[in-house]
């Protein structure tokens, strides 16, 4: 049988849970479980606003898009950089290094824009033109390796 809290603490609590202390902090302040804050408060009729927990969840969502974007569009100047390495490989191994560097950066950024993507925008006609793109740089550096294997050059 747990002791029951006493009319000091319950008061300490609404008083807490008035002045809009969140649910853990009053917990650890008070030494009681989360579980008994909520059944206090509910008791005494006070509720937890959660529209700043809302606000800052919202923000940290921007926060991490906007990261996400900025780490795609860095993607496409690895895509450029790997591109150009590629091209300018003085044999077909490099070239074909090349080629798999810029097909794993180009997935990368299909999957990086893909998480926010809105279907409505034209994105995954987007994604498609990458992927479709990411597959012929890899169709072409198998061919070129074929080429140069059978005594042709690069």
């Amino acid at each position: 049988m747990t002791t029951p809290i006493p009319d000091e603490q319950r008061d300490q609590v609404v008083e807490l849970a008035r002045a809009g202390r969140a649910r853990n902090e009053i917990a650890r302040e008070v030494g009681i479980s989360t579980a008994s804050v909520s059944r206090i408060c509910a008791d005494a009729g006070v509720g937890f606003d959660r529209s700043l927990t809302a606000a800052a969840l919202q923000a940290r969502v921007i926060d991490l898009k906007a990261a996400r974007l900025g780490l795609a569009t860095s993607m496409l100047d690895d895509v450029q950089a790997a591109r150009q390495r590629m091209h300018g490989a003085d044999d077909n191994r490099n070239f074909l290094d090349g080629a798999k560097a810029v097909a794993a950066l180009a997935g990368t950024h299909i999957k990086l824009v893909a998480v926010d993507r809105d279907d409505s925008s034209g994105t995954e006609a987007a994604k498609s033109m990458l992927g479709q793109l990411a597959h012929a740089l890899g169709v072409a550096a198998a061919e070129d390796v074929d080429q140069v294997e059978d005594g042709g050059s690069a």
